[in-house]
């Protein structure tokens, strides 16, 4: 039989199949393949299910095989030696921060943009909380997202800003909102789908963090429409999975476009000679505020492989 992966928790998992959800667990077997990506299942998984007589164990079921991921996104852990998948499937990313408590972080963007474009998903950013911003969401390096054509939309659950146009963007497909804890990802998931009940938090209004409330990730059915929502778990900071250190200039749009046009087409826009890109930095039309946000990136990937040996 097969289903969808709607919800993990620890090893056990939530399967939608046909109009039924079972409770299935990862057969013995199955944990054993070669390639360690299938070896477990996450949201957004199509996957072949083995039901049991009756619940034994606790379980409906087993897992016995996951489908080929069209798409995943994954994150790299604390050693940068091992990455996760944290869904798998998506047809859009909704990269969310918050205009204050605790801020919009464009760097943490930044990786995320990064990743989704090398994983192939599209991806749009949410400006949260827009009606605690006395700037109004102006902040100033928006204008430099605009230019670049990423989606952007500012919302606001308490001000209902942006709603109908967030339920537009999620109707259909799957959709997962990411970023870090307390910018308000489950609350808009609540608002679009309240049947969720998903937990939220306050920021803390010393260290101006967010809680983490989400600890599990789930998928959940908008209330009117074919869509399914994402929630996924806060995060500090996203450390995105190791590239080789010359993919980097391909996850940042204005330098993939301009590159063309160096002298040598394996140049890094490092210190190469003749480098079209930061020309193009110096004559102000890629800004100084990404191509920072590049070089930290790269310089990361390049020190991970100098030292993973």
């Amino acid at each position: 039989m097969k289903g969808l992966v709607v919800k993990t928790h620890n090893r056990f998992y939530e399967i939608k199949a046909d109009d039924d959800i079972f409770l299935c667990s990862p057969k013995g077997s199955f944990k054993r393949k070669a390639e360690p990506e299938y070896r477990l299942p996450v949201v957004g998984d199509q996957v072949e299910i083995e039901l049991l007589k009756e619940r034994q164990r606790g379980v409906d079921g087993y897992i016995v095989e996951i489908d080929y991921r069209r798409n995943r996104l994954k994150r790299a852990l604390v050693d940068k030696r091992r990455e996760r998948v944290m869904a798998a499937n998506l047809d859009r990313i909704l990269i969310v921060s918050a205009c204050v408590k605790p801020g919009i972080d464009w760097g943490f963007i930044d990786r995320y943009l990064l990743t989704c474009a090398l994983a192939d998903i599209p991806c749009s950013i949410l400006l949260n909380k827009i009606d605690l911003d006395e700037q109004q969401g102006e902040d100033k390096f928006i204008d430099i997202y605009r230019a670049l054509d990423y989606p952007m939309l500012k919302t606001s659950v308490k001000g209902n800003i942006g709603l109908d146009t967030l339920r537009d963007w999620t109707a259909e497909g799957i959709s997962l909102f990411t970023g870090a804890s307390g910018v308000g990802k489950s609350s808009l998931i609540n608002c679009l789908a309240p049947r969720a009940n998903l937990a939220t938090g306050e920021v803390d209004a010393r260290k101006g963090t967010g809680k983490h409330t989400t600890t599990t990730s789930a998928l959940v059915r908008m209330e009117a429409g074919k869509g399914w929502l994402a929630d996924s778990p806060g995060l500090r900071d996203f450390a995105p999975p190791p590239v080789e250190p010359d993919q980097v200039r391909f996850g940042y749009r204005e330098i993939a476009q301009v590159q063309k046009e160096c002298r040598f087409s394996t140049c890094l826009h490092d210190a190469e000679p003749g480098c079209a890109v930061r020309e193009a930095v110096a004559a102000g039309t890629i800004s100084n505020h990404r191509y920072r946000s590049y070089l930290a990136v790269f310089q990361e990937m390049r020190d991970y492989f100098q030292t993973r040996f």
